[in-house]
């Protein structure tokens, strides 16, 4: 394969002659290059080898040679590109484009989409960042989400029509309403070739005593191989719905798995990791899972950080909402949950009720999105929030009289590497600044929030189906509200839930705990984002359905063959 050197020798060659024909001598070629006689030779034959030049030398001292240029400049950079990312090497393809991530995505889009490598169907996906956070245990962003499903298993899952369904469980029932006995599946293995047990699915479920939604858990015990009893301190009809959440995948003891588990993790999914760094997430179809092996041999994720936003898939180009037309070719929803402000009531300055009430009226969601670039409210197909989730209301109403308590320095961190939370936080500053705030903005890399006195927090809620319901597992295990809120405050909510959960075939109080949130200035709803997957990139593959968490469900996805 030709080198960058090569590549740079052959620019500075069409540079010089302009990209023209000419006719020059081996020693012109030895001064242009700040080369020997024989290197140039070198360099000239594998220019012609590579199809970019043809070398005519002339017989004969003091007669000119015919150089001819067969290649431009942009065409040796972009195959050279090409070359690269046949390699995977998406980082020297953006080298040789001269870090020019608009030639990247004209070169990349003929390597996205459905491929075939060895006979096997692959698809390649673009993202904009890397996918580094892969422990079920710990702290996730949606996407992050998502491949963990694909990666892990639980007791229970949830089908396509959000039903709780068998997964290492192949049966379960209730004892009683703190007591659920679960059947596991025999001859159940994990990635890297060990058996599951029971003893590590014992061990890996008392992790979740840690969790505040599963606190209630009492003990774990085996009455006889391939039986788990759960026992609860209080009553649950909805156990099995619990079992389904990411932290509730079953997982090797933490004494085999290795230092780089969180980015490389094992499971006993339909899918394995086999590379996972800052240029891309690669799995590969597990052929010894348990349930029915995937059609789609592999997939990639090609992390290109610098493209736009809109050319991240999956994603959706314009929303019918802000006035434009949503393609037909575009299976889209609005996500299930939003963004939004999560206020420190704990210990920021939202401890005091007017600061709390001031907050909510000045950084409510129409005069949040009324300031935001228009870029990104197509981009990420923004619509206003006026509620946790898609038609709920809980909006306060405006208050004139709720008015800046006294001037004072206000803290703002966001999640680090998001395409939209850089422009919103620019918009927050904006409107405090005006109110003649001192806004301190702080980024943070990990999804775990561990600095102290931050006054507002950008979130999102990232929550993986549409039930009402995932609205519990939000609220006690993922919205940080715990710590950020007065324990009067916590104990109410956390109480509400409990009682929801000890009456069989109730309706989830989602709505009224939405209320109660906005009402005592808890969280502020700003947008709801359009999710979506694009036809016309999925080409051949079926069953590619959105799922809450914006991608399709990698395990159940096919490529139709083109027949004539």
């Amino acid at each position: 394969m030709s080198s960058p050197r090569l590549r740079v020798q052959f620019e500075t060659l069409f540079e010089h002659f302009h990209g023209e024909d000419a006719e020059t001598q081996l020693d012109d070629v030895t001064d242009i290059l700040c080369c020997t006689r024989r290197n140039a030779r070198i360099v000239l034959n594998k220019m012609e080898e590579e199809g970019w030049v043809e070398w005519h030398p002339a017989a004969g001292r003091g007669k000119l040679s015919r150089l001819l240029f067969r290649r431009s400049r942009t065409d040796v950079s972009e195959n050279l590109a090409r070359r690269y990312l046949d390699e995977g090497k998406i980082g020297q393809a953006l080298n040789v484009l001269d870090q020019d991530a608009a030639k990247l995505s004209k070169v990349i889009q003929g390597y996205l989409g459905i491929q075939h490598a060895e006979g096997l169907p692959v698809i390649r996906l673009p993202y904009y960042r890397p996918l580094s956070m892969l422990n079920p245990l710990k702290t996730m962003r949606r996407s992050e989400r998502h491949i963990v499903k694909q990666v892990f298993s639980g007791l229970t899952r949830l089908d396509d029509d959000e039903q709780v369904r068998p997964e290492l469980a192949h049966h379960w029932e209730s004892i009683t309403a703190c007591h659920w006995r679960f059947f596991l599946r025999p001859g159940v293995r994990f990635h890297n070739g060990e058996l599951l047990t029971t003893e590590i699915a014992l061990e890996s479920l008392l992790q979740l005593k840690s969790f505040h939604l599963f606190s209630h858990i009492q003990a774990i015990k085996s009455p006889s191989e391939w039986v788990i009893d759960i026992y609860l301190s209080r009553d649950d009809h909805y156990l099995p719905l619990w079992l389904s959440e990411t932290c509730a995948n079953i997982m090797l003891p933490a004494s085999e798995r290795q230092d780089n588990f969180d980015v490389y993790p094992i499971g006993t999914g339909p899918y394995k990791v086999l590379i996972n760094d800052d240029k891309r997430l690669i799995l590969q179809a597990f052929d010894g899972y348990f349930g029915f092996r995937p059609l789609l041999d592999r997939v990639e994720v090609w992390v290109i950080s610098s493209i736009h936003s809109s050319l991240v898939f999956p994603s959706i180009d314009t929303p019918s909402q802000l006035g434009h037309k949503v393609s037909s070719q575009e299976d889209v929803g609005l996500d299930p949950g939003c963004t939004y402000l999560l206020l420190n009531r704990c210990d920021g300055v939202a401890k005091n009720v007017e600061w709390a009430r001031y907050l909510s009226q000045r950084l409510r969601s129409l005069n949040v999105l009324r300031l935001m670039p228009e870029s990104s409210i197509v981009d990420m197909g923004l619509v206003p929030a006026h509620g946790l989730k898609p038609g709920w209301y809980h909006q306060p109403p405006i208050n004139p009289d709720d008015t800046l308590p006294e001037k004072q320095r206000i803290s703002i961190a966001y999640q680090a590497n998001h395409p939209m939370y850089p422009a919103l936080v620019n918009v927050l500053k904006r409107i405090l600044n005006y109110d003649g705030l001192h806004v301190d903005v702080i980024q943070h890399d990990s999804e775990s929030q561990t600095s102290p006195n931050v006054d507002i927090w950008v979130q999102s809620m990232g929550i993986a189906n549409r039930r009402d319901e995932a609205l519990a597992a939000w609220l006690l295990n993922d919205s940080h509200i715990q710590h950020l809120s007065s324990k009067e405050n916590f104990s109410q909510w956390a109480a509400q839930i409990d009682a929801w959960r000890s009456v069989p075939n109730k309706e989830f109080p989602g709505r009224s705990l939405g209320q109660s949130l906005v009402d005592n200035h808890q969280v502020i709803p700003l947008f709801h984002s359009w999710l979506g997957v694009s036809k016309e990139q999925c080409g051949s593959l079926q069953n590619a359905k959105c799922n809450a968490l914006g991608w399709f469900d990698f395990s159940q996805v096919w490529v139709k063959p083109q027949l004539t």
